[in-house]
């Protein structure tokens, strides 16, 4: 699976190209470009963990 990054806490980070912000949730990053590789280097995105799958009342996985 691809990994996530999102925004470090409190940081909004603005895209070039008049393209919409990174979005809060996260997203893949493309290590091609020197941009969003900075950004990574920076401290200024962070990977996001992984969630534990949801399981159903019983505790077995759906």
């Amino acid at each position: 699976m691809t990994d996530l990054y999102k925004p470090r806490e409190g940081l909004r980070i603005p895209m070039p190209g008049r393209q919409p912000d990174w979005p809060a949730e996260g997203r893949p990053v493309n290590f091609a470009s020197p941009y969003e590789a900075r950004l990574v280097k920076a401290g200024d995105l962070v990977k996001v963990e992984d969630q534990p799958e949801a399981t159903g009342s019983s505790g077995r996985k759906k």
